[in-house]
């Protein structure tokens, strides 16, 4: 007898009927009804959009003065300005991921010559935030 289930799916929300095979049963796949083709189709382009492959590019984009994201996140505050003089540890911004605040140092000395992210800006993992030149 199949079992009844509420699924959503990137927001939407679908009703399905899921039949339980015991041990070594096997069953012919019925044909395609919209529901399970809309599920495929979601499954297919969430899985599509949690590709990894975006991390990579956004670090290639990044200069060698450049002070990137660590990881993805929302910026929580932004500590420094452009022309701002900064040393080795000090604080330039928060990330926050995962109700985690983690707070972004600079490794060197220098001068803030761009920010390039705001208070509560999404970021990815390798995403220039600031630079220090």
């Amino acid at each position: 007898m199949p079992r009844h289930f509420k699924v959503t799916v990137n927001g939407r929300e679908y009703e399905v009927s899921v039949l339980e095979l015991g041990t070594g049963q096997t069953q012919s796949a019925p044909a395609a009804t919209p529901v399970a083709s809309a599920l495929a189709s979601a499954a297919s382009s969430a899985s599509s959009v949690a590709a990894p492959a975006a991390a990579p590019a956004a670090a290639a984009a990044a200069g060698a003065n450049d002070v990137v994201a660590a990881m993805g996140g929302v910026v929580v505050e932004v500590n420094v300005k452009v022309g701002q003089t900064v040393a080795a540890g000090d604080q330039l911004l928060v990330l926050e991921a995962m109700k985690m605040k983690t707070p972004i140092t600079s490794a060197r000395a220098g001068q803030v010559t761009k920010v390039l992210v705001a208070a509560g800006d999404a970021v990815d993992g390798g995403q220039p935030l600031l630079t220090i030149a």
